[in-house]
Order: structure tokens, then sequence, then C-alpha cells
């Protein structure tokens, strides 16, 4: 029985070493990026939730201009958010409902950022995406360690441009 415990006790002590490792992979890798892409406070990588300012930042030149201010703070917005959600559904279970439905707008929202992110800084941004969600992120936290000395790559409009100036006849 006691070995059992011990055993236990190793696994999780396993489990929150392995956790702060890839937080830091994570946010030493958005940092970089923050710092080459100018972010004024790219330090905000280290913050578990505003993280994600840092990361809405550095694929701000990649989204839609609608969406390009909205980004950082609906990534932020969603993932506090889920904080009160969850601690009222200890006292008012139908909140869970909500609670869940908020998770999944918040992974929505930060996939797309890493997909961004992915498509700016990799030539395999599919590939990464997908790994990224059939790991559960595992894969996204590592690439953005591995990533963040990658040079940028073109825009779509600006590939496409390019291509046509080589190509007129398309």
């Amino acid at each position: 029985m006691e070995a059992i415990i011990l055993l236990l006790l190793f696994m999780l002590l396993l489990l929150f070493v392995a956790g702060i490792t890839l937080y830091l992979l994570f946010a030493f890798g958005l940092f970089q990026l923050g710092k080459r892409n100018e972010v004024e406070n790219a330090w905000l990588a280290f913050i578990p939730i505003a993280q994600y300012y840092t990361l809405g930042m550095v694929v701000w030149d990649r989204v839609p201009a609608g969406f390009r201010n909205v980004l950082p703070w609906l990534l932020i917005g969603l993932a506090a958010g889920q904080i009160p959600l969850m601690l009222m559904e200890v006292f008012f279970p139908p909140f869970a409902i909500l609670s869940i439905l908020l998770s999944f707008v918040t992974v929505g929202f930060v996939l797309y950022a890493l997909f961004e992110l992915f498509r700016k800084y990799s030539d395999k941004y599919v590939v990464l995406l997908v790994f990224s969600i059939l790991t559960f992120g595992l894969v996204g936290v590592i690439a953005t360690f591995v990533i963040r000395n990658n040079e940028v790559r073109p825009a779509a409009s600006q590939g496409m441009r390019r291509d046509m100036e080589k190509n007129p006849n398309r």
C-alpha cells in the first residue's frame, strides 16, 4: 500500500515538473516571438492568462483587419471568464454547461491564433495544427518554442503577388 502511494506521489511530481517545463517552453517561445515582433509588453508571455495577449499581438498582422484589435483581448477575456464560471458551477451546477461551451470557444480561438502563428513562421503549419489538436496542445507548445527563431514567411497575398510577377500568364 505504501509503495502505491509513493508511486502516485512520484507520478504527480513528474506531471508537475513536466507541466512547468512545457509552460516555460511556451512562454519563452512566445516571449522571443513577441520581442522579434516588437510587442510592447512581450514579458506578459510569462503570466498565465496574460500570455494570450502576446500570442494575439504576434499574429496581429495575419488576422483580418476588423479582428486585429479584438483578438488579444478576446483571448484574455475568454480565458479569464472561465474562472468565475468554474467557481459558480460549484454552487449552481447548470453553469457547467455554460462553462463547457466557453471552454470550446476559448480553445477554438486559441487554435486559430496558433494556426496563424504557425502559418507565419512555418511551412508545415497545417501539420503543426493537426498534431496540436491530436495531442491536446502538446505539439503546439513545443512548436512555439521551436519556431521562435524562424524567419517570417510572406503573407498569402504577398506570395501570390510574387507568383503572378514570375508567371504573368496564370
